[in-house]
């Protein structure tokens, strides 16, 4: 989640990490293992497939189905880093930018 639904009335902005074998079109934030602990091959952010908007509880009835699985949070600086890739990203929408958290002041 790279958006604080606090300060966005409940919107949140939500990417996936997919595995970085050259051919994704994503190409504005690439991840290493040593980034992050849950990733185990090198890996980009798709920002091109986000999902953002309004949620409410869906996602924690989504996580209570099984949808999702709780993983831990990448460390801060990596997390500043996919934000602030996001900010430029050709396949991030607009509408997912402006929903974005201030990485500035995390």
């Amino acid at each position: 989640m790279l958006s604080d639904p606090a300060k966005n009335g409940g919107k949140v902005v939500l990417v996936r990490v997919t595995t970085d074998d050259g051919t994704w079109p994503d190409r504005d934030c690439l991840l290493t293992p040593s980034d992050w602990c849950e990733l185990d091959h090198p890996s980009t952010v798709a920002y091109s497939t986000c999902k953002y908007g309004l949620v409410g509880n869906a996602i924690e009835e989504a996580i209570q189905r099984g949808k999702f699985n709780l993983i831990s949070s990448p460390p801060t600086e990596v997390l500043k880093k996919i934000i602030s890739a996001a900010r430029n990203a050709e396949g991030m929408p607009l509408g997912a930018k402006r929903l974005l958290a201030d990485e500035t002041t995390m």
